[in-house]
């Protein structure tokens, strides 16, 4: 019917037209009525994701001890990294947590910590039984198979000399730091970010170790009225070093050789991938207060610094950055590996997209994350997809540095929520943390972050270590009904851990990549193994591998809510074997 007609007259109905309208509204009704068991059943869907803190009913009783006697400094502040591997090959994820270290000799025991992931949702410290305390003020920690053993091994980043853990198989480990060659040479190095790549792609993990500033007499700056510690302007900075793998269980220092020495870098955070998908592997590389950088693979056991070129050296605006996780994951799904950064409170964090030809465009503010991020000071995390919808999602863990800020600048916090953001699908992001549980209800002193799937159940569960805290296991609920495909891969030809190696899956409308990748995130390292969030669909039609090697698989027609286990040469796929230890 028409209300009015041109006219101004009420337009009737002519009897021709009253018993079309009268069939017109049964069919309406008929339509609405079938429509009503799926709007009820929509009502009835789960609701978000929650993440809820398990640590203390997981049986984990670690606490970071900072060290500091009276007002803290920066080695004091900046950690601790955490790091997440198999490493008694069990198919559970266990966790090395890092300690700080008592500084004046007052009598306090502290280490480092191992705990192993039982199966059935609880860990036991097992670091006295298998060797790996620590050996100095610990920082940052990554796994990897540097001998090819099938163990993956253990670095620590320290305030001074480093330390290399071989895993020896059987519960157990040695410190070879002293045969191995990478404790650091420069004495009082305040190491940080590392990451295990195979470089030259001859088979065998290298290794790269970041630092970041030498620290000198000077330990207190002004803060408003009061002191505290100083920001990185106030000393130099301090070097890296890139280890070539001998093959016989030692390392060669190659940093000049390899073109990548640069001893006024202060490096926080450290990344290998292939970004520019040449098939060898480049390094990001994160500095505070200075260009960040990234070296390409010039495919001759050399590389080229060339973060201003590529777009990813300063933020927007020209602006250095205090740049501290770095995280490479494809948020768009158009099969090229973007960039995050996070930054300074007040500076925002930053998201590059992948233009392809080695460019990357910074797309902080269309994506909503200068928003979103303005208030908080970042460190570890990074991209995850914590609902399985095939869209990568991006977690940050906050808490600031000068445990002063409160009385120097009111209203800015030292404790601070983590933050949690959900991919829209459409080169958005949007805030879901008050959403998303009990494990985003408490502020705490974040730093680094692992990403792992911790009870095998499909949905990715993460780490949070707190400085001068307990840490912080997330469980993720799940519950949303989304399928996933978990896939672990070992190299034979390539290194054993497949640090380098690109999975492709098309599984229904989504395409999806992932780049297996030690380190990133802030002095941490994840899970090894690739999750694929699938949604709805219960297959995927393809799933390809591209190993460092050159060589390539194809698996056709894979059945969705499995772990599957793939190794490089072999044309059938294995299941993943998980193993309940008693405690």
């Amino acid at each position: 019917m028409i209300p009015n007609s041109p006219g101004g007259r009420r337009h009737r109905p002519s009897p021709v037209t009253k018993p079309f309208v009268r069939t017109l509204l049964l069919v309406l009704v008929v339509k609405i009525s079938s429509f009503i068991p799926a709007l009820c059943a929509q009502d009835a869907r789960p609701g978000p994701i929650e993440f809820t803190n398990v640590t203390a009913a997981a049986g984990i009783k670690f606490v970071h001890f900072k060290g500091n006697k009276g007002i803290s400094i920066n080695r004091e502040e900046f950690g601790p990294g955490v790091c997440v591997a198999d490493f008694d090959g069990d198919g559970w994820q266990d966790i090395y947590f890092v300690n700080g270290l008592d500084l004046y000799n007052r009598g306090i025991s502290v280490s480092n910590a191992l705990y192993r992931n039982n199966g059935d949702g609880t860990f036991t410290d097992v670091t006295e039984k298998a060797g790996v305390p620590g050996t100095g003020y610990g920082l940052g920690c990554v796994w990897g198979d540097f001998n090819n053993d099938g163990f993956p091994d253990l670095f620590v980043t320290q305030y001074g000399r480093n330390v290399l853990y071989r895993n020896n198989g059987n519960g157990t480990f040695t410190d070879i730091t002293d045969k191995s060659g990478v404790a650091g040479t420069e004495s009082g190095a305040f190491h940080s970010g590392a990451t295990f790549f195979d470089y030259d792609r001859d088979g065998w993990l290298d290794l790269y170790v970041g630092s970041y500033v030498t620290l000198g007499d000077k330990r207190y700056c002004q803060l408003g009225d009061m002191l505290s510690s100083c920001a990185p302007s106030a000393y130099r900075g301090s070097l890296d070093a890139l280890y070539h793998n001998n093959h016989d269980g030692t390392f060669t220092n190659v940093t000049a050789a390899a073109k990548i020495y640069q001893p006024e870098g202060k490096n926080l955070s450290v990344a290998s991938a292939d970004y520019d998908d040449d098939g060898w592997p480049d390094l990001f590389v994160a500095n505070d207060g200075l260009n960040a950088y990234l070296y390409h693979n010039e495919r001759n056991g050399t590389f080229k610094e060339i973060g201003l070129v590529s777009g990813m050296a300063l933020a927007a605006q020209g602006k250095s950055m205090a740049a501290m996780c770095i995280s490479l994951g494809d948020y768009d799904n158009d099969g090229r590996l973007d960039l995050y950064i996070s930054d300074f409170q007040r500076s925002s964090d930053h998201l590059w997209h992948n233009e392809g030809k080695g460019f990357l465009d910074e797309v902080s503010d269309q994506a909503g994350i200068t928003r979103l991020t303005r208030e908080v000071l970042s460190f570890g995390g990074g991209f995850f997809d914590y609902d399985d919808d095939g869209w990568l999602d991006i977690f940050i863990a906050n808490g600031h540095v000068y445990p002063e800020v409160e009385q120097a600048t009111p209203g800015t916090h030292y404790r601070q929520l983590n933050s949690l953001f959900h991919n829209e699908g459409n080169g958005r992001f949007t805030e879901v943390s008050k959403l998303s549980g009990t494990g985003f209800a408490t502020p705490y002193v974040g730093r680094g972050v692992a990403f792992a799937d911790f009870d095998n159940d499909g949905f990715v569960d993460a780490v949070v270590a707190n400085n001068g805290d307990s840490p912080l296991l997330l469980h993720n609920g799940g519950g949303n009904g989304n399928h996933f495909l978990n896939f672990r891969l070992v190299g034979t030809k390539s290194n054993r851990d497949a640090m380098g190696a690109r999975i492709r899956i098309a599984a229904g409308p989504l395409s999806q990549i992932r780049e297996i990748a030690g380190g990133g995130s802030y002095l941490s390292q994840s899970d090894l193994r690739a999750n694929f969030g699938l949604g709805k669909t219960k297959r995927a039609e393809t799933v390809e591998i591209e190993w460092p090697s050159g060589q390539r698989q194809v698996f056709r027609n894979v059945e969705a809510d499995t772990f599957y286990l793939i190794e490089e040469g072999k044309d059938q796929l294995q299941l993943q074997q998980f193993v309940r230890k008693q405690r």
